[in-house]
């Protein structure tokens, strides 16, 4: 994301110190609704870090870490309702892990959601390629109308567009 940040390519950064907060990407998710629905926009970034905290604080599937989750989907939510209709959304998320941490290979520890959605994207399609979250990028380079850069590792995953 760094290459996007750059002079004259960045219309707002908004940092919010979510970690500690049980309700922190309740406020990310307010502020990016606030602005989405106010600024023409083509690519936007929002991160919701708190259930990643939870899972390291709590343990994985912990009623504290199921309990963020669900203010987290609010969150979710209340972003989801401020974008335009023609609007493509892709979620991802990072993995989860036993206990406190998330350092195996287990398929449990390093398979993660990835669902997108959007006017050129395939609906009620099921991905059949793996994907990594390394084909993140060059899949939203494609969407933007962007050339990937030579360097990244990832690819697009082209079975997603009608």
């Amino acid at each position: 994301m760094r290459h996007l940040c750059q002079p004259e390519n960045l219309t707002l950064a908004y940092f919010c110190d979510s970690y500690r907060q049980a309700d922190g990407d309740q406020c990310l998710a307010n502020e990016a609704a606030r602005f989405l629905t106010t600024t023409e926009f083509d690519f936007a970034f929002v991160y919701f870090g708190t259930v990643d905290t939870a899972g390291h604080d709590y343990g994985w599937l912990s009623p504290e870490y199921l309990a963020q989750l669900e203010r987290v989907d609010h969150a979710f939510g209340t972003l989801v309702a401020a974008l335009p209709d023609d609007t493509t959304l892709l979620v991802q998320s990072d993995h989860g892990g036993p206990d406190h941490n998330h350092w195996t290979d287990r398929p449990e520890d390093m398979t993660i959601p990835w669902l997108i959605a959007g006017p050129d994207i395939r609906s009620g399609y099921e991905i059949q390629a793996a994907i990594s979250l390394l084909d993140t990028a060059p899949t939203l380079a494609r969407l933007l109308n962007l050339k990937p850069h030579p360097d990244w590792e990832g690819r697009c995953i082209e079975e997603i567009f009608r």
